[in-house]
């Protein structure tokens, strides 16, 4: 029988359904008046010996008035017994009857005589379980919804429900009486344990072995004492107390973090928001962290996520299959890190389902299994794991449980949350206590940045390890149901427009595919290895190929500002990475003194890889190039080109010169060359010759006239005579 959880931290389970301006008796008001926040649920899980329900915590005065007498009550409502009933108390816990309706009511008590605007204070209250007047009375196993109401009077009003809580109560054995025995079979569980950061954070992997650059500091104090360093240190302390706790879960890890992670052990530095860049102080804590997660990971379940938790459909929907399967080759970075060798195949994607499309591309580049949401599988038939297809499996996650443990986005105040870590803990009761089906398999697929405290992510494992004593569940084998053969086939899974509305938008992607097809001519056809230097196209060009990954991320979803701000941050670091190919300025004009001197550049290379590149001339009036001259610069060298050029006049005049890839992506920055021409072009040697040749004609025929005129007037003398 399941141990009494006594006083186990509830830090983060958080309060739900502040329900104001109503009487106590009526529906949820238009806003909240307090907010409920929670420290502590004693016992998380009733049993035969609890004896009472104990929950403490912190109220604030969220509103604009004072609200005075402020007392406080537990009430529930009727036992819940059917999965449809159990959804719609998750899916409206501000509807059931324990909010409108309760079966149940104990005393009010007092909390507060007064309460200022944005004041706060805390509370505690504790009623007895059994069947006395003013008790919860749980006479029988089963799911009860339970609420703790705050009644109390704002400036100008009346008595009215000011605040509550509402929660789920699993009672598997009621204090009295009623007992629910564990299966012949018990369940089989297995819990995926999601290690990813909130964002990918890393902006900058410079090629030339300088520290790594990071957005924020953010992820040194996640893994010192923040969310990721829960995750860890909630299994490593379970497990401490019980290493079979283990067995139970399969840890679901993004590459990209465990690269992060290592890139801070070697130090970093971090871009202020004024664009200053300091040291990184958080080297220390990572390595900690990462010998934490070796240790726990060593011969267990793991999954490796795609790089960066990379939008599959998204990627795929814009034809990026060359990217999504380098996210999903990274594999090999976690089994490198982590000495872990992750299954193979495995996909666990962001809503739990994927397009046609995706499929096809997955299928088509490995074996792969899908791990959905078990309402998404469409053409169900015999047991997980389903064939869906050549090359393509599914495995279904349970969507009750993974549905009360995410948090339930609040609709009529800001201040209000759901207790999901409570409810997860009730739904899974549920599965394992009052649905228990022989031979079942249920799956816990927790929120992928998964935000519950270090305490309530104790009390999870807590609650894990004691049904599994108790005999209500055992660990299922992830791994061997993986690899093992399918079970059953489906048809397919579903993926509606609000699916596709969620990815990564097309501009985005959009951006990420014109840039990507600029690296991917770089390492085709204008970048080579340099003898010298060992360095490969490939290796130079992969931390921006894994940028594009980042911009890509799920973690983007619903924020595509930011992520098409990282995808041009890319797009702006290969464009520097360009620029250390050009052609430089002389700074001072050139001559040239004849008609086809040639037009010298020096061109510059500071990569450590040889690039060939095209020299292009501009048009200019008085100048005629030869066609587009080709060149091959060696690695961190320079070298003078004398391009044949045909003058057509003198003067001075400027040209442009630059190079570019042969699909006309530039390289470097464009050089204004000045000249100054003494030679005379072919134009201006004809028209000097026409007008010499006219000259000579005219002072011939000037000639012919005076001779004719000399010899007349001779003629005319000697007449006279």
């Amino acid at each position: 029988m399941i141990t009494r959880l006594r006083r186990a931290g509830f830090a983060g389970l958080a309060a739900v359904f502040v329900i104001l301006g109503m009487p106590v008796t009526g529906h949820a008001a238009e806003a909240g008046r307090l907010r409920v926040d929670i420290d502590d649920l004693s016992p998380r899980v009733v049993e035969a010996a609890t004896q009472t329900v104990t929950v403490t915590g912190k109220i604030t005065n969220t509103g604009d008035r004072r609200v005075e007498r402020i007392d406080v009550r537990l009430q529930r409502g009727d036992v819940i017994g059917a999965e449809t009933d159990l959804r719609k108390a998750l899916g409206d816990p501000q509807g059931t009857d324990a909010v409108n309706r309760p079966e149940v009511s104990s005393a009010f008590q007092p909390v507060a005589p007064v309460l200022e605007p944005n004041q706060s204070t805390g509370f505690s209250i504790t009623v007895p379980v059994n069947a006395d007047k003013g008790a919860l009375r749980l006479d029988k196993p089963g799911i009860y919804p339970l609420v703790v109401n705050f009644n109390g009077v704002p400036d100008f009003g009346r008595t009215e429900r000011v605040g509550a809580l509402s929660t789920l109560l699993p009672v598997l054995s009621a204090p009295g009486g009623g007992v629910i025995a564990p299966p012949a079979e018990p369940t089989r569980l297995s819990v995926l344990w999601p290690l990813i950061d909130e964002r990918p954070r890393r902006v900058q992997t410079p090629i030339d072995g300088s520290p790594t650059v990071f957005a924020d500091d953010g992820l040194a104090a996640s893994l010192s004492n923040g969310r990721l360093f829960g995750l860890v240190d909630a299994v490593r302390t379970a497990a401490a107390a019980n290493v079979t706790m283990l067995r139970s879960l399969c840890f679901v890890v993004d590459p990209d973090l465990l690269d992060s992670v290592r890139a801070m052990t070697e130090g970093y530095l971090v871009r202020g928001a004024d664009g200053t860049v300091s040291e990184g102080r958080g080297g220390r804590t990572a390595q900690l962290w990462l010998d934490r997660v070796q240790e726990l990971t060593r011969g267990q379940c793991v999954i490796a996520l795609p790089y960066a938790d990379a939008d599959l459909a998204a990627l795929s929907r814009a034809g990026l299959t060359d990217l999504q399967n380098l996210a999903l080759a990274s594999a090999e970075t976690v089994e490198k890190t982590l000495g872990a060798k992750p299954l193979a195949g495995a996909v666990w994607p962001d809503g739990g389902t994927l397009d046609g499309r995706t499929l096809a591309d997955l299928a088509a580049a490995r074996p792969t299994t899908v791990i959905a949401d078990a309402t998404r599988i469409r053409g169900v038939q015999g047991n997980a794991p389903y064939k869906l297809g050549e090359n393509l499996r599914v495995l279904p996650y349970d969507q009750l449980v993974a549905s009360s443990l995410a948090p339930r986005v609040a609709v009529d105040d800001a201040g209000v949350k759901t207790s999901s870590l409570q409810n997860g803990l009730a739904t899974l009761v549920f599965r394992s206590g009052f649905q228990s089906v022989p031979g079942q398999s249920v799956l816990v697929a927790p929120p992928r940045r998964w935000h519950a405290s270090a305490h309530d992510l104790a009390v999870f494992l807590q609650t894990v390890q004691s049904l599994e004593t108790s005999g209500f569940i055992r660990p299922l084998g992830l791994p061997g149901l993986a690899d093992g053969s399918e079970q059953g086939t489906a048809t397919g899974l579903d993926y509606g427009a609000q699916d596709s509305a969620a990815e990564i938008p097309a501009p985005v992607t959009g951006e990420v595919a014109r840039v990507d097809a600029v690296q991917r001519e770089l390492v085709d056809s204008v970048l080579f290895e340099d003898p010298a230097s060992k360095v490969t196209p490939t290796t130079l060009i992969e931390p921006y190929r894994y940028g594009l990954i980042r911009a890509a991320s799920t973690a983007w979803r619903g924020q595509p500002e930011k992520a098409e701000h990282t995808a041009l941050q890319v797009s702006g670091q290969l464009t520097d990475l360009l620029t250390q190919v050009s052609v430089n300025d002389p700074g001072r004009p050139l001559s040239l003194a004849s008609k086809d001197s040639p037009l010298p550049v020096f061109i510059t290379n500071t990569l450590p890889v040889t690039v060939r590149a095209k020299i292009n001339v501009g048009n200019t009036p008085g100048l005629r190039p030869e066609e587009i001259a080709l060149v091959r610069i060696p690695a961190k060298s320079a070298l003078p080109r004398y391009l044949p050029t045909e003058v057509t006049r003198s003067g001075r005049f400027t040209v442009n010169v630059w190079l570019s890839t042969d699909n006309g992506t530039p390289l470097g920055k464009t050089s204004r060359v000045e000249l100054n021409s003494t030679s005379y072009g072919t134009i201006t040697i004809a028209v000097t010759g026409t007008a010499a040749g006219a000259l000579v004609l005219l002072v011939g025929l000037r000639l012919f006239r005076r001779i004719r005129a000399a010899r007349r007037k001779s003629a005319a003398a000697a007449g006279d005579l």
